[in-house]
């Protein structure tokens, strides 16, 4: 059976809760149907079981049901952070979808699973202009939630606000209450310009109840005259939900805002005492080292503004650490290092900012929170961000059948799914002979029809066949890269239709020979600029501080460079996110969530050289000599 399948397909995941099924015995699965049918199977509603409880139900379940099983068993894997299984679910959800609820419904899976990594806004766009007539009370319960939470993590906070008064209606009780505290909380932080032009839109719009909670705000703005104001607007608006939390001798409610410990952003542009936690012992020394290379040369070449107090972050329990960091009079966290170690210091609930060398796949949002990772996901989002943009629509992901190769392929798909142009190709090797096969056979011209799930011969299709492949992005070392396309462009033949190809950081590779450089044209690489030699001074001061570091090394040594010049920009950053800072992982900028991102740069071999991918009309592309890796 072929290894070549859509991720969209994933026939191996349902196989293996249709073999937990029968392994559980009829008498379990009886069992199952009738705990199915006596729970209220609300897509959207609240999530009581664990995500194994939903798929387990499946296959026994009414076919109304089987959707809203699928929904909920998604939205589980998103709180856990497992994105390869709930991306695989979304992608059998995204061949079930017919009906304008289910699509609805897909449609806010995706944008929920977009906010948890960090991308509020391409979030808020996926569920942009749903349409919510033909939703239950409970869907559009959490769609209004959905977008009050996306819209507060990208700054909106009145945007934020007119979602939950939205929400309003549908609630009873409590749920009433704590909706009105909320909404009175988010509007108290909104300037009196934004509050008129909302008042406006929600009088034009015929939104009595909303322009009562605008114009009350308005008015806990005013230094003068808020009793008669208050008076009027009584007279206006009786029996308005916001009475109660007004009064003019006391215009700011004290409520909590939606979110938890936001107490505001720590502004750092005065930090100058940094305690930085790495493995310093065990088998990460070698990493540490390198970023501590990274932190100390920054600083050095900043004139040492900064005073760094180094902790083995595997010395101590984290609380106790986190004391002891704060004792000594600590200002700003950078580290740990470590994923479990994050993990612990986010659930100590540190005082100051901290900006996390890494990245959690349900990470926290929180005003003092930072978050700045080399992660392989973000890599291949950018990677389907440029072959999105270079107008390529069926991209194909040769990856590898492990870990890594999992992580950037939910990284590629985190952004492709949002695009919702269609699907990406996946095939996962376990060794290079064995891809090489697979695309023998399948790009090898063979008349015969593809399997559902199988990659369309790129040799059998005619050039305007808009299904076929037109991008193939390897994650393989430059060596099989060549190998690889060599073997497709002998496959293809005399054929003129030929993909564009697309090369990561694992490519990037010195002291190719002639020939296997040669097999590499045409191909586009994307990696950070210090990689590419753009800063020869940099990295000849790095060789000298790490004289035997690997390619590795000297990427985690760009981290800490990076990570010591953002100290004192961190909070400026977050706050205007449009704003970039060159570094030597690449553009730096940072997201209203607190992650730091770093944009590739991109690429091309040309004679067997990476060359400039910005060549002019007149002047050819000069040759980038790469570092020794």
């Amino acid at each position: 059976m072929s290894r070549i399948s859509k991720l969209r397909t994933v026939p191996y995941f349902w196989w293996l809760f249709a073999i937990i099924l029968l392994l559980s015995g009829c008498a379990s699965v009886n069992s199952g149907s009738n705990d199915t049918a006596d729970e209220n199977l609300a897509a959207f509603g609240p999530l009581t079981h664990n995500s194994q409880w939903y798929l387990t139900r499946i296959d026994n379940a009414a076919p109304e049901d089987r959707f809203a099983l699928q929904v909920l068993a998604s939205r589980r894997l998103i709180a856990d952070g497992d994105r390869p299984q709930a991306n695989a679910i979304q992608q059998q959800l995204a061949k079930e979808a017919t009906m304008p609820k289910q699509k609805a419904a897909l449609r806010m899976l995706t944008a929920l699973q977009l906010g948890k990594q960090g991308q509020s806004a391409k979030a808020l766009n996926r569920i942009a202009g749903i349409d919510l007539r033909p939703l239950d009370s409970t869907t559009v319960q959490f769609y209004y939630r959905l977008q009050s939470e996306l819209l507060l993590k990208t700054g909106q906070k009145t945007a934020a606000a007119n979602s939950l008064i939205a929400l309003d209606p549908y609630l009873k009780g409590d749920l009433l209450n704590k909706n009105h505290h909320q909404i009175w909380a988010l509007l108290q932080d909104s300037d009196s310009n934004t509050l008129k032009n909302y008042v406006n839109a929600a009088n034009r719009m015929k939104r009595e109840k909303a322009a009562g909670w605008y114009t009350l705000a308005q008015i806990a703005k005013t230094s003068e005259g808020q009793k008669q104001l208050f008076a009027d607007w009584q007279k206006q608006y009786p029996e308005h939900p916001a009475a109660e939390l007004f009064t003019p001798a006391d215009a700011i409610s004290q409520q909590p805002a939606i979110t938890e410990n936001n107490n505001g952003i720590t502004a750092t542009s005065d930090i100058r005492k940094i305690a930085v936690l790495l493995p310093l012992s065990g088998k990460l020394t070698a990493p540490a080292n390198a970023l501590k290379a990274g932190l100390e040369q920054a600083n050095q070449a900043a004139g040492n503004k900064l005073v760094f107090t180094y902790y083995d972050e595997n010395s101590l329990p984290m609380p106790e650490l986190l004391a002891k960091v704060q004792q000594n009079g600590a200002q700003l966290v950078i580290g740990p290092l470590q994923k479990n170690k994050v993990e612990q210091l986010f659930a100590s609930h540190v005082a100051i900012p901290v900006l996390a060398l890494n990245q959690l796949g349900n990470q926290p949002t929180a005003d003092n929170l930072y978050y700045f990772s080399l992660s392989p996901e973000d890599e291949a989002a950018q990677i389907a961000q440029k072959i999105h943009d270079d107008g390529l629509k069926h991209p194909l992901l040769l990856l590898p059948s492990n870990p890594l190769g999992e992580r950037t392929a939910a990284g590629f798909n985190s952004y492709w799914n949002s695009l919702d142009i269609g699907e990406a190709s996946v095939a996962k090797f376990r060794s290079r002979d064995e891809l090489l096969s697979l695309l023998r056979q399948k790009l090898g011209g063979s008349n015969a029809a593809p399997q559902a799930g199988q990659v369309q011969s790129l040799a059998a299709d005619p050039a305007n066949d808009p299904n076929r492949i037109d991008a193939i992005f390897m994650l393989a070392s430059a060596f099989e890269a060549s190998s690889i396309k060599s073997s497709v462009d002998m496959m293809l033949g005399d054929s003129p239709i030929r993909p564009a190809y697309y090369l990561g950081s694992k490519s990037n590779s010195s002291g190719l020979k002639a020939d296997v450089a040669l097999a590499l044209n045409g191909m586009q690489l994307g990696d950070m600029p210090w990689m590419l030699n753009r800063m020869p001074e940099q990295l000849t001061k790095a060789t000298v501080a790490l004289p035997q570091a690997s390619g590795d090394q000297l990427r985690l040594y760009a981290m800490g460079f990076d990570a010591a010049n953002l100290a004192n920009r961190l909070s400026e950053l977050r706050q205007t996110p449009d704003m970039t800072v060159n570094g030597l992982t690449g553009t730096l900028h940072i997201t209203t969530d607190g992650v730091v991102l770093h944009d590739l740069v991109w690429t091309r071999y040309t004679n067997g050289q990476l060359a400039t991918n910005e060549p002019t009309a007149t002047q050819p592309e000069p040759a980038i000599q790469q570092p020794a890796q």
